[in-house]
């Protein structure tokens, strides 16, 4: 795939997590980003779920103002990238273990956010931002689980043909190291 059409579809990814997160935003902690970070975690390489990242949380930021949420997204959101990447011999992008791994990432949210605030503003802080938001996590949790046990698949397949058909007009084959 050329580098510039491969860019080009990252750039449209991380514009469908940001409308995504924009769409659900009056529902707290439901979101879809998880799981279309997932699927982009499986479809390309770390770079390039790194690369959806950072735009998604640029986007967030122009759109709701910069902030240290905005440090946040990017070392968690890169985390999951991570996580699903490493935990391939274990999921094997099965839908019913992609959604424990989704579950457990909602659940773990908030204590990530905690000690982002515990290493900013204090440990007190960082205890306090924690207890307070675990109902939310609990929330995140569930509904990730449920999110990706349901939509995992089809969204990986409809991912997958974009590939295949972006690959198929311009003659080159996808390579997850992004050759």
């Amino acid at each position: 795939m050329r580098q510039l059409l491969k860019y080009l579809i990252l750039a449209l990814l991380a514009a469908m997590l940001f409308l995504a997160q924009l769409s659900l935003w009056a529902l707290p902690n439901v979101e879809l980003v998880t799981l279309l970070l997932m699927s982009v975690a499986i479809s390309f390489s770390f770079k390039d779920g790194v690369l959806v990242v950072l735009l998604f949380t640029l986007l967030e930021g122009l759109y709701w103002g910069f902030a240290d949420w905005t440090l946040g997204y990017l070392w968690i959101w890169s985390l999951l990238v991570i996580l699903t990447q490493i935990t391939k011999p274990v999921t094997k992008f099965k839908a019913s273990r992609m959604a424990i791994l989704g579950g457990l990432f909602g659940l773990a949210f908030g204590f990530l956010f905690a000690l982002q605030h515990a290493l900013l503003y204090g440990l007190n802080m960082g205890i306090s931002y924690w207890i307070m938001g675990i109902g939310f996590d609990l929330i995140h949790g569930f509904a990730n689980y449920t999110l990706i046990l349901l939509l995992f698949d089809p969204v990986n397949k409809l991912l997958s043909q974009l590939i295949r058909k972006a690959e198929s007009r311009y003659g080159h084959r996808h390579h997850e190291n992004g050759r």
